[in-house]
């Protein structure tokens, strides 16, 4: 383990184990840098105390977030608007981790330290890798691990949220909270979209990511033997599980018309708005998939989050109330970790 990071960890539980008592006497600015410099948020405070946000500022400074104006938030002591920032990033972190679908189409989110990346990956070859006989002495089937031929470089990724404080003081603390949370929707939405093409398209710069593009039997319109056939390959060619079948508006439209999915043995849709689960795989529409084609995956194989920073607000103009612009960033991308992981039917004509 790097000895700095090891020193660090042990400071972080060190602070986070302080008695309940001890812990509520840090507040304010003290306990604002003292998280800052430990690496924390206050999120982690609020665990190790075994309360909420909510819980917190109601006993703390008397506000209770559900009725309170931003104003009068930032006059109820001292001490609060060093934790306003803690209730921007909460309320966009919020949107990001609950409205958007990617999280379950990636196999892990791995924090990478740098924003160019060397992904090490598999590469599979199914004569070189076939079980067979090995007499004494032969070279056994090798699977390769390949490191430093392919370069990721993440961009950072934001959205800005323009209002003067006097557009936002008279406004409920939980309304901004609302407004703040779709813009977390909205950035988490267009990475929907990122995945969505990458996992229709591969990446650009490197070709051999391109997935298999299978077509329909007849050309402009899908059938249920087209998603047969797409789950014989990804299942059987490939030997990955199918579990998801990301899509476009149009594309959707056009699978939930299919008969077997519109038979109410077969799907509630109707009656619940649920999605049918076509061969037992998850639906999952998003918008920013490529148009007339669906791409039928394994999700525990596909592809990779790469994040070098986490979702960050600009604290500084949050506690002097210099709203005018307030941004929020990331710095993050997917990559594709097994290129066969996934599956494209296409209805245009081969």
């Amino acid at each position: 383990m790097n000895p700095t990071r090891d020193i660090l960890l042990r400071e972080q539980a060190a602070f986070l184990a302080r008695p309940p008592e001890t812990l509520r006497q840090c507040r304010g600015r003290e306990l604002y840098e003292t998280l800052a410099g430990l690496g924390l948020t206050h999120a982690h405070f609020f665990r190790a105390l075994g309360t909420t946000l909510e819980d917190y500022c109601a006993a703390e400074f008397g506000a209770d977030l559900s009725r309170i104006t931003v104003d009068r938030f930032f006059q109820s002591d001292p001490a609060a608007r060093w934790l306003f920032p803690e209730i921007v990033r909460g309320a966009v972190l919020e949107g990001v981790r609950t409205r958007p679908r990617h999280p379950e189409l990636i196999l892990r989110d791995e924090p990478v330290s740098g924003a160019a990346v060397d992904l090490p990956r598999v590469v599979e070859d199914a004569d070189e890798e076939e079980l067979r006989a090995v007499a004494e002495g032969a070279a056994i089937p090798e699977s390769a691990i390949r490191y430093g031929d392919r370069v990721f470089r993440l961009q950072k990724l934001g959205r800005s949220l323009i209002a003067s404080y006097e557009a936002v003081r008279q406004m409920s603390v939980d309304m901004l909270r609302v407004h703040l949370r779709r813009m977390g929707e909205r950035l988490g939405l267009d990475l929907d979209a990122r995945l969505a093409a990458l996992l229709a398209q591969g990446h650009p710069e490197y070709p051999d990511t391109a997935p298999q593009v299978l077509h329909t039997a007849t050309p402009g319109a899908f059938t249920y033997d087209d998603l047969l056939a797409a789950y014989a390959q990804l299942r059987l060619g490939n030997g990955f599980t199918p579990t998801h079948l990301v899509c476009d508006t149009a594309t959707l439209c056009a699978l939930m018309a299919l008969e077997p999915l519109r038979n109410p043995m077969v799907s509630d849709f109707e009656r619940t708005g649920r999605w049918p689960a076509p061969l037992g795989v998850t639906l999952v529409p998003i918008s920013g998939h490529p148009a007339d084609c669906f791409t039928l995956l394994d999700a525990r194989h596909a592809a990779v989050k790469l994040t070098e920073q986490d979702v960050l607000v600009e604290n500084e103009k949050l506690i002097s109330r210099q709203w005018e612009r307030v941004c929020v960033t990331v710095v993050t991308d997917f990559a594709i970790a097994y290129e066969k992981a996934r599956v494209v039917m296409s209805s245009a004509a081969p």
